[in-house]
C-alpha cells in the first residue's frame, strides 16, 4: 500500500511539473476561469431563492452549504481520478493501454491516477468561501465538532462517484467511441448540485441504491449541517464499499 502512496506522489509531482512548466499564465488562467464558471451556481442560487424560500425543506442557507461541497467534489475528482478515467478510451484507441498492463502495479490503479488535472483547484477555493457564507449563522462549536465525519462522508463520496465514473466509461473497451460515456458520468455528477430530497419515486430509488449520488453531496452535507445520524454515515461507508466491489469487479471482467 505504501508503494502506491509513493507512486501517487510522483504522479502528483509529474502532473505539477507539466501544469506549471510552460507559460504558467495559462495555469492561473484556467484556475481563475474554473473558480469563475463555480461562482456562476451561486449567482444562480442566489436569484432562485429571490423566488422561493426553500428547496424539499433546504434553506438558503443550506443550499450554499450543498453548492459549496458540490464545487469541492468536483474539483477533488477532477484532481484526483476523473482526468485519468475520461481517457481510457484514448488509451485503448492508441494502444497505450498494452503499455501500462505490463508495468508492475495494478492497472486499474495507473489508468485511475496518471493524469490530475490541477487546474481545477479554483472550484475548491470558490466552494470554500461558499460553505463558509453558508454556515456563517451556525454554532460554531458544533460545525467543527461535526467535520471529522463530514470529511469521512466527503471521501466516501468520492468513492462512490470514482465507482461510477470507472464502471460507465469500461464501455470503451467495447465501442471505440468511448469519449460519450464521459457525458453520462459528468451529467451523473452534475445532478449532485442539487438535494436529492427533490426526487421522488424511482428516481429517489435508483439515486440512492443503484446509482447513490445521495452520498455525493446531500449525506455530508446534513451530516454537516444537522444532528449526527449515525444510519447516514453507515449507509455512507456501506454505500463506498459496495460501490468500489462492484467496480472492481466490472473493471476486471472488461479487462
Amino acid at each position: 500500500m505504501l508503494r502506491y502512496f509513493k507512486l501517487y506522489a510522483i504522479f502528483f509531482k509529474a502532473n505539477a511539473m507539466r501544469a506549471l512548466s510552460y507559460r504558467r499564465v495559462r495555469f492561473w488562467l484556467y484556475v481563475f476561469l474554473t473558480g469563475l464558471e463555480s461562482f456562476s451556481i451561486y449567482i444562480a442560487i442566489v436569484i432562485l431563492f429571490n423566488h422561493v424560500t426553500n428547496i424539499a425543506g433546504w434553506t438558503y442557507n443550506d443550499m450554499l452549504v450543498l453548492i459549496g461541497v458540490f464545487m469541492i467534489t468536483s474539483s477533488l475528482s477532477w484532481i484526483l481520478f476523473k482526468g485519468g478515467i475520461s481517457e481510457l478510451d484514448g488509451l485503448l484507441k492508441r494502444g497505450d493501454l498494452d503499455w501500462l498492463l505490463v508495468k508492475p502495479v495494478d492497472p486499474q490503479f495507473i489508468v485511475s491516477t496518471h493524469r490530475m488535472d490541477l487546474e481545477d483547484a479554483g472550484r475548491s477555493i470558490v466552494g470554500i468561501f461558499i460553505i463558509f457564507a453558508g454556515l456563517r449563522e451556525a454554532p460554531v462549536f458544533e460545525t467543527i465538532i461535526r467535520l471529522p465525519v463530514f470529511f469521512l462522508t466527503l471521501i466516501c463520496g468520492q468513492i462512490v462517484l470514482y465507482a461510477v465514473m470507472l464502471s460507465v466509461k469500461t464501455i470503451s473497451f467495447k465501442s471505440i467511441e468511448g469519449w460519450a460515456t464521459n457525458a453520462i458520468s459528468w451529467r451523473f455528477h452534475d445532478l449532485a448540485r442539487y438535494t436529492t430530497d427533490i426526487y421522488r419515486g424511482i428516481a429517489r430509488l435508483v439515486y440512492t441504491f443503484v446509482l447513490p449520488l445521495v452520498f455525493v453531496t446531500t449525506v455530508p452535507v446534513k451530516l454537516l449541517t444537522q444532528n449526527f445520524d449515525i444510519k447516514l454515515l453507515a449507509a455512507a461507508l456501506l454505500a463506498a464499499l459496495m460501490s468500489f466491489v462492484v467496480c472492481r469487479f466490472i473493471w476486471k471482467m472488461a479487462l
